[in-house]
């Protein structure tokens, strides 16, 4: 034990001179003796007595005496050494990703992470916490936060997000944070390696809490449907990533309903394709392993059913070239009026030109806009690498003039300086192809590639029809309304409403768990699905390690003084003062 206040020693003479003055405290008794002879023999026997046979030694004394010994080293703040977390500041970097929701004891790996995030902040002594979720892009809950109430209550708040987590980045993240100060880094996921922790934090203090163990674990890796000779066709791969084989239950179903159902046997690390034969024509179809092997996100994929290759429908006045080019590539192409598209039960493509698309149907579209609000081109074209333009060669395309664009949130695919000229996007849930200049005004139709473009068109909308598109969990887009239908609400597989979205203030966001989820806007109903990020469909392990740690001693840990006994002998001292002024009162 030591003290940081030692000169406080010194107030020891306080309590020197309490005892003096109960040398010297004269007190009186009153006797009744029968002879003066025996009165001074006892006198002259206490004079000769030692002196602390003449201390006054009454229970007043002593409840001085400890008042008086505990303030005093009270003062003089006795501590001693203990181990706590090591560095000033705390950097804790968790992992969100799907893999961190495999089982482990009852619970998920990301709950125990969680867990152990609390118990290291139960050991902190007035350092500074800096929390990263390591999501798609890594994202700073705190920052350098000393009231650790508001630190648990954060961490019990987290969830999974299902996202891969970009670990490198939020390391990098964590070591921008960390100059300055005497920091450690702890890292709580399940498959981060040593090697990607000396790439980024070489020279830091770096704790990995990798939690989790292998599991036998099986995995939907792929599944897709497609009409085949007038059928619809399944196929979809099964992994077993265990070493012994296993049995497999799997199932095919759409809105709860049991299309396909058997039972296959793999062999261990071994993978299986799987032939699924004559499915009714649904909306969407899901592939699922009914397995319990405690990872429960892989097991499931979904599909969305489309026509291969739907009706194109000329609407209204259009270009005989764009018809003319649909009809080169071999798509159907269907002349219908402007004033009959409501009265037609249209499925397919729209091709349309005009200057506004507001009267179109919910339909995937590719429309011209031929606005009279005209600019002159001058600067080469600049082109995004995107499926519309895959062997178009857009450089020896000649276009005089351009329309002003749409407004709207659209994706630029071909663009002259600042001027779009290809555009897509999305118009009440469905996909839409803007092209903002007149064939007319261009020698695009002479050129090989405009055929090339349409085709390119063709199987894009082709493969959006009735369907919003595949997300990441959590993925943000934003998709085009009309004021029609400007408020979506988003439901699970079980029809409950999740939220709602006006897409004229905010953009799509995506659910978290993967899934199919529906999106309706009035009496559209658009389907959308979540799917996992391939990288997590294996949740293997790594195990934890301490990196840069000096001294055996250490073990993540260092000597921090506690000095908090003072409170205490200050506390009882006070009682003890309240105790010798009782005793006071009652004999006085």
């Amino acid at each position: 034990m030591q003290f940081l206040s030692p000169a406080f020693f010194l107030l020891s003479i306080f309590i020197a001179a309490v005892i003096l003055f109960y040398f010297f405290r004269k007190q009186y008794m009153e006797k009744t003796v029968s002879s003066n002879y025996l009165w001074e023999q006892v006198l002259n026997e206490w004079q000769a007595s030692p002196w602390l046979k003449k201390l006054q030694q009454n229970l007043l004394f002593w409840l001085q005496i400890v008042a008086l010994l505990l303030l005093m080293l009270a003062l003089v703040r006795p501590y001693w050494f203990e181990n706590a977390i090591k560095g000033d500041h705390i950097i804790i970097v968790i992992d969100p990703s799907a893999t961190m929701s495999a089982t482990l004891d009852n619970s998920t790996r990301f709950e125990m992470a969680k867990k152990e995030i609390l118990h290291l902040v139960d050991q902190l002594d007035d350092q500074e916490v800096t929390l990263i979720k390591a999501g798609k892009k890594p994202e700073i809950l705190l920052n350098e936060e000393r009231d650790m109430t508001a630190v648990r209550k954060l961490v019990n708040g987290l969830k999974l997000t299902y996202e891969h987590e970009h670990i490198d980045e939020a390391m990098n993240l964590a070591a921008s944070l960390s100059s300055g100060k005497e920091t450690s880094i702890h890292i709580f996921s399940d498959q981060v390696s040593k090697s990607q922790v000396l790439e980024a934090l070489e020279d830091q203090y770096v704790v990995v809490h990798n939690i989790g163990e292998d599991l036998d674990n099986i995995s939907l890796l792929s599944f897709g449907v497609a009409p085949i000779d007038g059928e619809i066709m399944g196929v979809a791969l099964i992994e077993n990533q265990a070493s012994a084989k296993k049995e497999i239950d799997f199932s095919v179903k759409s809105d709860g309903e049991i299309l396909f159902e058997e039972k296959f046997v793999i062999e261990g690390e071994q993978q299986l394709v799987v032939q699924i034969p004559s499915l009714p024509e649904k909306p969407y179809y899901e592939a699922l392993i009914v397995n319990d092997d405690g990872y429960s996100a892989d097991n499931q994929l979904t599909s969305i059913f489309s026509d291969a290759n739907p009706k194109v429908y000329s609407v209204g006045k259009v270009s005989s070239f764009a018809v003319k080019g649909f009809q080169t590539i071999g798509a159907d192409v269907l002349q219908t009026d402007n004033e009959k598209t409501d009265q037609l039960n249209m499925k397919g493509i729209l091709l349309a030109e005009g200057n506004s698309f507001s009267n179109l149907l919910g339909q995937p579209a590719i429309f011209f806009n031929t606005n009279n609000d005209k600019v002159k081109l001058s600067e080469s074209f600049t082109a995004k690498e995107d499926r519309l333009l895959q062997y178009v060669d857009y450089r020896k395309i000649y276009i005089n003039e351009a329309s002003k664009a749409i407004a709207g949130e659209w994706e630029t695919v071909l663009n002259s300086g600042d001027i779009p000229l290809i555009q897509k996007g999305q118009v009440n849930g469905v996909p839409i192809i803007i092209v903002n200049f007149s064939l007319a005004d261009s020698d695009w139709p002479l050129q090989p590639s405009f055929p090339i473009f349409l085709y390119n068109a063709y199987q894009w909308l082709s493969l959006q029809s009735n369907f919003l598109g595949y997300f990441e969990p959590g993925e943000e887009k934003w998709l085009n309304t009309n004021e029609g239908n400007r408020h979506w609400e988003i439901f699970n597989q079980q029809d409950k409403n999740l939220y709602s979205i006006d897409l004229t203030k905010e953009s799509f966001k995506a659910p978290y768990e993967p899934g199919t989820y529906q999106a309706v806007s009035g009496n559209t109903i658009s389907y959308f699905s979540v799917l996992l990020d391939e990288r997590e469909k294996h949740p293997k392990t790594e195990p934890a390690f301490t990196l840069n740690e000096q001294t055996d001693q250490e073990k993540g840990k260092k000597q921090s003084p506690n000095d908090k006994l003072w409170f205490w002998l200050a506390l009882l001292a006070f009682g003890f003062i309240v105790m010798e002024w009782e005793v006071y009162r009652k004999w006085a």
